[in-house]
């Protein structure tokens, strides 16, 4: 029988994801740009090591989590009204266009369509 490749655990609780040293796992991802790297590095983890800990607390890798992470951040901006390339940069696109492909691959809706069809839902305040 293979033996656990890491024992560090990663804990649900509710909609967020608590490391062992009580470090929630997807403000760990904005802070570093959402890259699995950066994370793991924070964590003092290889890669591979994060990798398994999410697979086995959620079913996704930190790839996916993270990305779902960053669209639902990205549907949140456009609902308190940020712009598209203010959203783009402060999820950490280098590139909008970088954004407007995620988005678009996301959400199956180009940024603007996405950007009325959420304000259409949350009217500003």
């Amino acid at each position: 029988m293979a033996q656990d490749p890491t024992p560090f655990r990663i804990a649900r609780k509710g909609q967020r994801y608590v490391c062992p040293d009580g470090r929630d796992l997807l403000e760990l991802a904005e802070a570093e740009g959402f890259s699995v790297s950066g994370v793991a590095e924070a964590m003092g983890l290889t890669n591979r090591q994060l990798e398994y800990a999410v697979e086995r607390t959620c079913g996704l890798r930190p790839k996916e989590l993270f990305r779902r992470h960053r669209m639902v951040l990205a549907k949140r901006f456009v609902a308190e009204g940020f712009s598209l390339q203010v959203i783009a940069q402060r999820l950490g696109f280098k590139h909008y266009t970088h954004f407007a492909s995620e988005v678009k691959s996301y959400f199956d809706l180009p940024p603007r369509q996405f950007q009325k069809s959420v304000r259409a839902f949350c009217p500003e305040t």
